[in-house]
């Protein structure tokens, strides 16, 4: 493993929290020769890589064959104050060996902590209607760069609750990076050459919604309007002076 500097609490450079899917006694898939944890960390390295050479501090859940629970992973994030989340993951399609691709998940929910730090974050009045739709707008960036950059099938961007994007007060992603049941992507997935093409376009993604994001923090954070003051009604007192209604302008 890399030697890997502990990020600076008091930086402005955004931190992007890397997440390698699954490991230790959690395998993950497995297809072809290859366990999904192992090809997970390798690309998570090289993706730490690729953002540290983009000038962003990067965090890892795991730099090593070990396993951190999943609310753990996303609690690391929050606890950091991650710009952004990136899960990294390989793809299974059980006997289906022709199905092969990348796609990218994100949560439109939050869990109500994930909100509360929201809140804290961006400086809101509340987390009541409060809408985070940034990681969907990640998930956008990320799935276009990466397959750009491999060539690979685009599955397209996908919305599911999952643990770690769920608990994420971050823009979060969890990116299915190819089939390794599919035997030539999973060929593909052990050339380091395409690992590289992979890591950069993972990173190009989440640099580019980084830069878009900085200009202007909000963008795609749904916060509702207050509610409207009620027009006071008019009096219905009887005794009420009336006046005579202003006569039409004549034309």
């Amino acid at each position: 493993e890399p030697a890997q500097p502990e990020p600076d609490p008091g930086s402005e450079i955004p931190l992007v929290v890397v997440d390698a899917g699954h490991g230790a006694g959690d395998g993950g898939a497995v297809a072809n020769g290859l366990i999904e944890k192992n090809v997970a960390l390798t690309l998570a390295l090289k993706l730490r890589e690729q953002l540290l050479a983009q000038g962003l501090r990067v965090k890892m859940t795991r730099g090593s064959d070990t396993f951190l629970p999943l609310e753990e992973r996303a609690a690391l994030a929050n606890r950091e104050g991650a710009a952004a989340f990136i899960s990294v993951h390989l793809n299974s399609a059980g006997t289906d060996a022709e199905v092969n691709g990348i796609e990218t998940y994100f949560s439109a929910n939050k869990s109500l902590s994930a909100l509360r730090a929201v809140q804290k974050n961006l400086d809101l009045p509340s987390v009541a209607g409060l809408r985070d739709h940034r990681g969907k707008r990640l998930a956008a960036v990320v799935q276009r760069m990466v397959c750009q950059t491999t060539k690979a099938a685009n599955r397209g961007i996908k919305e599911r609750d999952l643990t770690v994007v769920f608990g994420s007060a971050c823009p979060a992603v969890l990116v299915e990076c190819g089939f390794l049941t599919h035997a030539a992507e999973a060929k593909r997935l052990q050339n380091p050459d395409y690992q590289d093409k992979l890591a950069l376009g993972l990173a190009r993604g989440v640099t580019s919604f980084l830069h878009v994001q900085e200009l202007d923090p909000l963008r795609g954070v749904e916060i509702p309007p207050p509610a409207a003051t009620e027009e006071p009604l008019l009096s219905e007192n009887k005794d009420a002076p009336k006046t005579a209604p202003t006569p039409p302008p004549s034309l």
